[in-house]
Parts: structure tokens; C-alpha cells; sequence
């Protein structure tokens, strides 16, 4: 069975794109008050398929992610007049070491991510403010357990701690920004059941984010803390023929608590949205292109549009497992 040939990439990441988007909403929209605070991003869509497999062995990937929102949704889900758009190319380099040490019957773990961003943002006046640069490091670590027979099929289960710092390009004279400029921590559980050609992956985060004392001086602020979130990607798989898997992937994301402006909790903040679409997966056991594609839908106090991830990976395995 393939599954038993399965790399870390599928996957340890949590890919990311890191930026700050403090006054978005307000380049986009005149009707928005009080909406300067945005969730970080995160890893929506960007792991399906077979996500819960991994193996020891040194792994790399590739990530280029094009997100383009052309409305924004109130807290009610209603389409905002007026608003321009948004445009966000990025490009995560992902390295990714699986050690032989065990704990707990897994194997440890660890993994770095590096995003490049371009950042367009295009409000209804028509002038048009871009940023390009490096967004914030990820590193995480954590347990990958070996694949086993579960039921006539084959599970898979990993748990990472991952934490973004700042050390993406921020300047508090702007009011856009590649680098959050604050801490997010984000830990997930990802799991996969492979049966026969069938299989069925979960990847479920939780999302803190700290406080940033140093927001943009044209907001006036003393600070700004993005809300806490559940975040969750699901994704399902058929082999059609060997070497190449075709599905449908979906992500899903709920804020938990409100955002927070010099410590006073925004009503009516929480951000919300639903992603759904299909996805192909080709090649390995060693190499494999992945190409997923997401329409939002039920969106919430956030920009709504379109997502399209392109993964290209490596691994190199360890010699004896």
C-alpha cells in the first residue's frame, strides 16, 4: 500500500504567509469602524491530503499561494459597497527534519518555515498600496508516530507545537505591513486513515496571538491583540492510478474571542469563513506536485474570494526506518 511509503510531506506544515494587515479594511472600505484588527494568516487549505503520514528523513517543499478577495463580509455576512481588492502572492520555503528518537512511541520532530509576500491592496479610490518582503519565521516541533493498520486500512497521526516570530519586515510608519509584529502560537493535530485507495485526513489548530505594542502611528493606538481561533483543514483522496490522487479539500475557521484594542474587547469582531474546492495530488514515494484550489463561502467580518495553493516536494528519507 502507498501509504506505507509516505513522507513527512504529508504534512508537517503549518504554511503560512505571515502579514499584518492593520487598516485593510479601512483602505477597502469606508463603512468599517473599528475593524483595524485582523487575524494573522494561517494554515488554511495549504496541507490535504494524506496530512497525517510522515516517516524519518529530511524533507523540503516549495509552497506558492495566490489569494485574491474581491469583497468584504460584515459580521453578518453581508457584502460590503464600495470595497476594492485584495491580492496576496506568496512563496514558503518549508524544511522539515524527522529525527529516529522516540518519545511517547513517536518519533521527534521539527520543521522551519520562510515566507516571501507581495501584498496588494487596491481601494475603491483606486490607488493601489503594495508591500513585498520576508515574513515572520515559523518553527515548530513536535511527534510524528509511524503509520500502522487500523481496521483493514492504514492510520497516521502527528502533533506539532508550531510558533511564529517576528521577524518579518514591519515598520509602524505604514499602515500595511509583511510582519505581524507579534508572537502567534498556533500547536495542531493532524490525522489520516488510508483504506484501499480511499483515505480521509483532519488537521485541526488552535491559534493564540500576542499583543502588539507598536501598531501603526496612524491609528493612534496604544496596542492591538488579534482574537483566538479554531482552524481546521479537512480533505479526502481517491487514487485513480498510481502516482496520482485526485479530491476534494475544505478549511474552516472560527474566531473564539473578540479582538482587542488597548485592551478593550471589538464587538461583533469575530471573523469566520469556509473554504471548499478540489485538489490532485501527483507522484512519489520520494517527490510529489500538489495543486488545490478553494472558493470561500460564509465569510465573516474578513475579505472573501479565491485561494490557490501550488506544493512542490522532496524528501529524503532516512536509510533505515
Amino acid at each position: 500500500m502507498t501509504s506505507r511509503n509516505m513522507a513527512w510531506h504529508q504534512q508537517a506544515a503549518r504554511v503560512v504567509s505571515p502579514m499584518f494587515l492593520a487598516l485593510v479594511w479601512v483602505l477597502l472600505s469606508p463603512y468599517l469602524c473599528g475593524a483595524q484588527v485582523q487575524l494573522p494568516t494561517v494554515n488554511l487549505g495549504d496541507t490535504n491530503f494524506e496530512d497525517g503520514f510522515g516517516v524519518p528523513g529530511v524533507f523540503a517543499q516549495e509552497i506558492a499561494d495566490s489569494n485574491v478577495a474581491g469583497e468584504l463580509k460584515d459580521a453578518d455576512g453581508t457584502r460590503i459597497p464600495g470595497q476594492g481588492r485584495l491580492i496576496v502572492y506568496s512563496a514558503t520555503t518549508h524544511l522539515v527534519f524527522v529525527g529516529k528518537t522516540r518519545v511517547l512511541g513517536g518519533w521527534l520532530a521539527g520543521e522551519v518555515l520562510q515566507p516571501l509576500v507581495d501584498l496588494d491592496v487596491r481601494p475603491p479610490d483606486g490607488a493601489s498600496s503594495r508591500v513585498r518582503g520576508v515574513g515572520d519565521l515559523t518553527i515548530g516541533a513536535g511527534l510524528q508516530w509511524a503509520p500502522k493498520r487500523f481496521r483493514n486500512g492504514v492510520f497516521g497521526q502527528r502533533v506539532l507545537l508550531d510558533v511564529t516570530i517576528p521577524t518579518g519586515s514591519y515598520s509602524d510608519k505604514q499602515a500595511i505591513n509583511i510582519g505581524n509584529h507579534f508572537v502567534v502560537v498556533d500547536p495542531y493535530y493532524a490525522v489520516t486513515y488510508e483504506r484501499k485507495k480511499m483515505e480521509f485526513s483532519v488537521r485541526i489548530h488552535y491559534l493564540w496571538n500576542s499583543a502588539n505594542n507598536d501598531p501603526p502611528v496612524e491609528l493612534d493606538l496604544r496596542n492591538m491583540q488579534a482574537g483566538q481561533a479554531v482552524h481546521l483543514n479537512v480533505a479526502t483522496s481517491y487514487e485513480v492510478r498510481k502516482k496520482v490522487r485526485v479530491g476534494f479539500n475544505g478549511y474552516w475557521l472560527q474566531q473564539t474571542t473578540d479582538h482587542r484594542i488597548n485592551g478593550i474587547a471589538v464587538a461583533n469582531s469575530d471573523e469566520r469563513v469556509i473554504g471548499l474546492g478540489p485538489g490532485v495530488q501527483l507522484g512519489g514515494p520520494e517527490a510529489w506536485f500538489h495543486l488545490n484550489a478553494y472558493v470561500e463561502t460564509n465569510v465573516r467580518n474578513r475579505p472573501s474570494g479565491v485561494k490557490v495553493t501550488v506544493r512542490a516536494s522532496r524528501l529524503w528519507p532516512s536509510k533505515a526506518q
